[in-house]
């Protein structure tokens, strides 16, 4: 039996207007973008996390599933890699603790200009062909 309590994974409600400017957890653009951004643990969780709060299945989970579904080990101390994981997304604004509950914005937006400056050329001209629409899809 874990010592961490389940949480309810939730995922944040939709922003009006821009819909059609996010990208679910499987779009391309969020692997060939968003990843370089975030690093590949705390990607990997919040797609995980992702996943579950949108998907049709049990939405709850404990912090130690968490951590052994995406290979990130136990969660036992605070430098544990899956609660630095979770503190990177909750600095992006990707995830926050709510009580019992952690809200996830399951739909990510455009990165900032910001965040492009800072990747690699080829990664920005990704992002520049899926914002002009003409984005190439990853398999």
């Amino acid at each position: 039996m874990s010592p961490f309590p389940e949480l309810h994974v939730v995922a944040t409600p939709a922003r009006a207007g821009g819909a059609d400017r996010t990208h679910g957890p499987d779009h391309p653009y969020v692997e060939e973008v968003w990843l370089p951004v975030l690093g590949p643990a705390a990607y990997v969780v919040w797609r995980h996390l992702a996943r579950l709060a949108t998907g049709p299945d049990q939405r709850k989970i404990s912090l130690t599933h968490l951590a052994a579904a995406t290979g990130l080990g136990p969660p036992h101390a605070h430098q544990s890699p899956i609660n630095r994981a979770l503190r990177r997304l909750a600095r992006f604004g990707l995830v926050h603790m709510d009580g019992p509950r952690i809200v996830v914005r399951a739909e990510l937006p455009l990165i900032t200009c910001r965040q492009l400056a800072r990747l690699d050329p080829a990664v920005q001209v990704i992002h520049h062909q899926h914002r002009a629409g003409t984005g190439l899809s990853a398999g």
